[in-house]
Formats: C-alpha cells, structure tokens, sequence
C-alpha cells in the first residue's frame, strides 16, 4: 500500500484485528489455546506449540464485506475504484453514517505448557496486529467518485486505529477448591507499530480544479522506518505540512517503538453437570512513540488538486496508488515534533454456562463484550458441544450481535502425540446489505497443530 494509504487508511487493510481466539472454541476441553479465551482453562495434557504451526488466527468484523472492497474483473483482482465497478453497485454494501469494522490477527511462535508445583503453567510469544475502524459513508463516495465528480463530501467522524505488537505470556491456573479453578495470564508488550488518524471534522468541497477542505484532526504513526518528507503550506510559507508523497516507508531500524504490560484473568466453577465461567482479558496499555504527528488545520483552505490517475504496475497497486494520491492531496497536516501516547489493550469481558446433557453432548451459551476506543462490540453465542470418541471434539455456534449474526464450526482431535484443531466463528456470517453472506466477505478463522504427551 501507499502512503496515505499506510498512513491512515491503510488501517483498514493493513491488519491481517480482536477476535484472539474463536468464540466458538470456548467450551472446548481439549483445546490447547482456550487460557487465550479464560485463563482458568487449560487442556489435561502438556504440549508444546510449534513456530507459526502453533496457532494462527485472523478475523474480521464489519457491517460491510472484504469482497465489497475487493471485485473480480474478469481474470484480475480490482478494488471498487476499478472503473467496471459502478459507484451504485459499491456504495450500496455501505450504510449512510458511519461504518464499522474490526480486524485481527494473532500468531503464536512459540508456547509450552506443562504441570508444576500444583499449576498448570503456560509460557508463550505471539505476535498480535488489531485494527478498528468508522468510516464516513462519504469516505467512499470520495474515493470513488471525489476525483472526477464536483460536490460536497462529509468525511466528519473519520476514526482509525492499528496496533501491532510482540507479547510475552506468562499464564498459571490452579484448583481453589474442588469446584473451583482460578488462573492468571501476565504479558509484558514490545510495540512495533502503532497508527491512528481521528478528524473531528472533515468536509471537502469540489469544484472543477480546486478544492476547499475545513478539517480538523489528527494523524500518529509510531514507526523508526520512516523517512518523513515535509513542504511549505500552500496558504502559509512559514507553516510546515507532512508531504505524504515524499514520505518513505522503509525497514525498521529496530523493533521498539513502544512498550507495556497487561493481564488476563479468569474463573471457572465446575459442578459436573453445569460449568459457569468468566474472564477478562487485556486489562493494560502501551506507551507508544509515535515519530510522525501532525494535526489539520482548523480554518477553511482552498487550493488546487494536483491528482492524476497513475497507469503503472498492476490494477491493484494502480487503484491504491491512485486512492493513496487522492487522499494525499485532501488530507493536509500541518507537522510537529515526536509525540508519545499511552493507549488501552482492547480489554474483552467474557460469561460462559455450560450444561452437560448427555455424557457426548453438552450445550453452551457465551456472551462477549469488547471495548474499543474506536469500535466496541459485543456478541451473544450458542454452542452445541458433541464428542463422538473421546479424543474428538465438533462444535457448533450460532452467534449475534453488534456487527451482525454468523454461525461458527470448530474440530479439535488428539492423535498420539499430535494435537490438531480447525475452526471459523463465520462459517456463515452477515454483512452489508444481505443477512447472511459467505467467509470470503467476513473471514474469521484458527488453525493450528501442537505437541502434546
């Protein structure tokens, strides 16, 4: 992606964002990952996770679709900007106001866990990325028709925000009482990302060749690969802007760009028959250096649009060119120095009951709320639980919410010394404009395969 695009936008498909783990695996016995979910949980074997082979997630949550985004054109892959794609056919996958949307993904690189001194402990690294988003209905009328169409675009409430961060876990979980199983996770954080961009208020009005922009907002990026480029403003020779289409994005110079600390914990009360459980997780913050902070001006400023489409490379890195230079040409910040900021893990509450019906098949309910600064959500869930052999588990859900409804799976099988697991909390799932849609609009899934003995 392309500078403005990196820079703010690309928020929204930078991040392969906070699902940590699948709803639907939460009742899972075996699962070797379920402390991610309630640190009270913890599988009955020791194990150790492979690099990468571990445990990958991704997921996505919005009330519109990747695929409204993302269009085929005969044997290319073209984004809505694609002159095939009509400005009704893309503009109708979105609602009026402000669209929301969520994106993770999390991948472990290395993890063990093992029983010792009455607990069962857990020692893991991952690598975590999530994202969240409110995007104007306006945002996307602009890119897609503010180039070549005169008019008044509202772009006001425009909020995006991406993390990525290194995290070493470190989780215990032990028998309080007969019933009753406590468990705490301690995870210290090295940032190396972080971006967020936050207009208050951003209108553009064009007409003909010129422009006239009232905006007022911020944008922050925490990263040492920079090479940050700057100009003249056009209305005051004296004020510096961030030039966004001399700015470079290289390799890092390191890996810090922040750090911090944070917890998950976690209770589980088991009476045979019933299971009642509650966890939270990410109760901390990272305090981030952000080397490029620039905020709008305030006042109204006019001036001429120097964009031009770009014909080079293929339609994809066209488009977002093309999209990156659009927005680089609207979105004037005047630039100041470093900037540091402490910011919130995205703390997510989880309630769990679980009822044993028969001895291979249980029943599940789980209500998960979590906060954001930019898109909260909360989401409710029925799981059927069902153990065909002892060493398989087939879990079902049905789940609604905040960004709509979906239906998850999830398999979980032992195999000798080999833990395998496969799942997705959107088998089926909604959005846009449609009540149901496929994963290939609304992906969310978790793969893995472990050691155990």
């Amino acid at each position: 992606m392309k500078k403005v695009i990196v820079l703010s936008l690309g928020i929204l498909v930078s991040a392969a964002l906070g699902a940590q783990t699948l709803q639907t695996s939460y009742f899972s016995e075996d699962f070797t990952y379920s402390y991610r979910l309630n640190p009270a949980f913890h599988p009955e074997y020791s194990f150790v996770g492979l690099p990468f082979a571990g445990l990958t997630t991704g997921a996505y949550k919005g009330n519109f679709a990747l695929n409204d985004i993302f269009y085929k054109n005969g044997g290319e892959r073209v984004t809505f900007m694609n002159e095939s794609v009509a400005s009704a056919d893309f503009l109708g996958n979105l609602k009026e106001g402000l669209n929301n949307l969520n994106l993770e993904s999390y991948t472990n690189l290395a993890a063990v866990g093992f029983k010792a001194g009455g607990l069962y402990n857990i020692v893991d690294v991952n690598v975590r990325n999530y994202a969240s988003a409110k995007l104007p209905y306006d945002l996307g009328r602009f890119l897609k028709d503010g180039a070549t169409t005169d008019g008044v675009y509202d772009l006001s409430g425009l909020k995006a925000h991406s993390s990525t961060f290194f995290e070493l876990g470190i989780t215990s979980s032990w028998k309080a009482s007969r019933k009753l199983t406590l468990g705490m996770r301690f995870k210290g954080v090295i940032g190396f990302v972080n971006s967020y961009i936050d207009m208050d208020r951003m209108t553009i009005n064009h007409s003909g060749e010129n422009w006239t922009v009232n905006s007022d907002g911020v944008i922050a990026s925490a990263y040492d690969g920079y090479q940050i480029a700057s100009m003249p403003a056009y209305y005051d020779p004296s004020t510096e802007l961030i030039d966004f289409h001399r700015t470079r994005i290289g390799k890092p110079r390191g890996i810090m760009n922040g750090y911090g600390v944070g917890a998950d914990v976690g209770i589980l009360y088991d009476d045979s028959s019933w299971q009642l459980s509650a966890s939270i997780s990410d109760i901390g913050c990272v305090f981030w250096f952000h080397n490029l902070y620039g905020h709008s001006p305030s006042s109204a400023k006019a001036y001429e649009a120097t964009y031009s489409s770009h014909q080079r490379g293929d339609a994809l890195e066209r488009e977002f060119t093309d999209m990156g230079a659009l927005l680089g040409d609207a979105a004037n910040f005047i630039k100041e120095d470093e900037y540091q900021t402490l910011g919130l893990l995205p703390l997510t509450v989880r309630l769990g009951a679980k009822y044993l019906y028969l001895s291979d098949i249980s029943f599940g309910g789980l209500a998960t709320f979590r906060y954001d600064d930019v898109c909260p959500f909360w989401d409710v869930r029925g799981n059927v639980i069902y153990k065909p052999v002892k060493t398989v588990e087939l879990i079902g859900s049905v789940g609604a919410g905040t960004l709509g409804a979906s239906i998850g799976a999830f398999a979980n099988a032992k195999l000798g010394f080999v833990n395998i697991f496969a799942g997705t909390d959107n088998l089926i799932g909604t959005s846009g404009s449609t009540f149901l849609r496929s994963t290939t609009g609304s992906p969310n899934f978790v793969a893995g395969l472990n050691i155990i003995w």
